[in-house]
């Protein structure tokens, strides 16, 4: 597996943490849009990142957590590319996240580089 397989998979884990800390507590979902709705209210804000946040954003207003939730469990580049700018950080366990991305750094060193 190369390096940006690896990536891949980190993130869709983490994803997959935040799914299930939202099944438990849809409010946090909240949480996600009032983040989000600081961000594309802030001028300094990139306006690439904001492009990404709006995205997101709309879904969430058109679908809600099942749209969030189908999301962030599918496996499409598309949902890999949204995933790459997402906005749950807000609401993922921090001891949750430093344990996967300990984990998958002990991997880098045994990952091809990405053009392998």
């Amino acid at each position: 597996m190369n390096w940006h397989q690896l990536i891949e998979e980190r993130g869709y884990e983490m994803h997959q943490v935040v799914a299930d800390v939202l099944r438990r507590d849809p409010a946090k979902l909240d949480r996600v849009v009032g983040w989000i709705e600081e961000r594309l209210a802030d001028p300094d804000y990139s306006i690439h990142s904001k492009d990404a946040l709006q995205e997101w954003l709309d879904l969430i207003r058109e679908r809600d957590l099942p749209g969030v939730l189908e999301k962030l469990a599918d496996r499409s580049e598309d949902a890999f590319r949204m995933r790459h700018s997402s906005p749950f950080a807000v609401v993922m366990p921090q001891e949750e996240s430093m344990r996967i991305l300990r984990r998958y750094e002990a991997l880098r060193p045994r990952a091809h580089p990405a053009s392998v």
